[in-house]
């Protein structure tokens, strides 16, 4: 699919947004209705032992998810030039 293509499904809301948190980094991937990756983000983060569990903070959860957010988005806009 050419950059054009991807753009208009982009901008009629025929992508999907998948979204792994992963043990060390948060991933984001764009994808269009033939199941091709248009873009990705990722937000890099660490765990930490808490009584003997390897575990995250709600916090770094919704700070990670919301910078892995940021890096999706300026890789569709310098993609696709989608804002």
């Amino acid at each position: 699919m050419n950059t054009e293509e991807c753009r208009k499904q982009i901008e009629a809301g025929k992508a999907v947004i998948g979204i792994e948190f992963g043990s060390t980094r948060i991933k984001a991937e764009l994808v269009l209705s033939d199941h091709a990756p248009a873009a990705e983000g990722a937000w890099e983060w660490e765990n930490r032992l808490e009584n003997g569990i390897w575990t995250y903070t709600l916090d770094d959860s919704w700070q990670g998810l919301a910078g892995c957010y940021r890096d999706l988005k300026k890789s569709v806009q310098e993609k696709y030039g989608v804002t």
